[in-house]
């Protein structure tokens, strides 16, 4: 008979940093529950390769990484053990070791892919994009390997990808920041093609095409996404007052709601949408100012009838996001054929997608 206690398994609830190179000396911590004060105690191993402990307390142990050599062809795996305590639970965390693509030894000596070029990241190879722009790529092919974004520290760095296919399979990764470990700085993700560029069976051309794989992309969460305007904006207004406090910035663009269907007699193009998307220039409280003027009137009030009082008000959007996926500006919107995202599964969770505060322009 074996006896389980929960309350005497170590675990692992976090670790800092959630990669390294694979030519090893990243220093590693493991924080949780249930661990020995002493390093000696430990013995770790990251995809087979001996992390040595170099300190310990009874909730984190912190270790080195050693060169991981060969072609490696699994999932990352982690154990830890500690003596007299067994396993350490994993929870779901592990750690990569990454190839740098700005690194001449991830191309075997060579230098990283230039415009036109295609890219093939097999099983076991975490390419972790550390540039701040790429040239714009043909076809990205992650078979069983990782695409990874890191984030950086400045939270106004602004990073680049450019390319025509991205596609996804056999347990594949592409990562822009994680539920828990949102990407904090900014980021554009651009697809380019036109209409009738070749197609991947399935999923068509300008997209990402994930087939048994995961797609990760995590923004920064605003508050709020959508407000209403405290008072009706007449025509020539070049402000508007909220009913909420906002953490906008000035440069960020919103969308103003129509709050009128339009003449009956439709002289007015586009009737039925007076929407008006517009440029913060400055904020002051909950009024928000930007430089062209309101080319529509937008309703506010509390309106009464009969008995009944009911709120009429305009919404404000918020549109931009530090995380952005979009068609390329040159054909997307002449020619009304945007970027896409398609995530096929055949109805057995073979498909994760997970995707939130993040900008979707110029798509569909």
């Amino acid at each position: 008979m074996v006896d389980y206690s929960t309350a005497e398994t170590p675990y692992i609830q976090s670790l800092s940093p959630r990669w390294g190179t694979v030519e090893g000396g990243t220093t590693v911590t493991f924080s949780g529950s249930g661990f020995s004060p002493s390093s000696g105690d430990y013995t770790i191993l990251i995809d087979n390769v001996p992390c040595t402990a170099t300190g310990a307390t009874s909730s984190s142990v912190t270790c080195t990484t050693g060169p991981r050599t060969g072609r490696w062809t699994d999932d990352p795996q982690l154990s830890i053990q500690i003596a007299g305590k067994g396993l350490v639970a994993n929870q779901g965390n592990s750690f990569r070791y990454v190839s740098l693509w700005s690194s001449q030894s991830t191309w075997g000596g060579q230098f990283p892919p230039i415009d036109g070029e295609s890219v093939a990241i097999t099983k076991g190879i975490n390419l972790l994009f550390d540039l701040d722009s790429s040239p714009v790529l043909n076809l990205i092919v992650i078979d069983g390997g990782s695409l990874i974004f890191p984030t950086s520290d400045d939270t106004n760095h602004q990073r680049t990808f450019d390319a025509h296919y991205i596609f996804l399979n056999n347990g594949a990764l592409l990562e822009i920041g994680t539920e828990d470990d949102v990407y904090r700085s900014k980021m554009t993700l651009t697809m380019h093609g036109q209409r009738f560029d070749p197609y991947i069976p399935k999923f068509g051309n300008k997209c990402i095409g994930v087939r048994f794989s995961t797609l990760d992309i995590h923004g920064v969460a605003r508050t709020p996404t959508w407000t209403s305007m405290e008072t009706t904006a007449l025509v020539g207004a070049t402000s508007i007052t909220v009913m909420e406090d906002v953490d906008w910035q000035v440069g960020e663009e919103i969308v103003i709601a129509s709050t009128d269907l339009g003449l009956e007699d439709n002289e007015i193009p586009g009737e039925g949408d007076m929407s008006e998307q517009r440029t913060i220039s400055a904020i002051n409280g909950r009024v928000i100012t930007f430089t062209a003027p309101l080319q529509w009137e937008h309703y506010a009030a509390t309106d009464t009838y009969g008995d009944e009082q009911i709120e009429l008000r305009a919404e404000v959007g918020l549109l931009t996001r530090n995380v952005k996926y979009q068609g390329d500006p040159e054909t997307s919107l002449v020619e009304k054929y945007g970027a896409t995202i398609m995530l096929h599964s055949p109805g057995d969770e073979t498909v994760i997608g997970r995707i939130e505060n993040a900008e979707f322009f110029n798509v569909g």
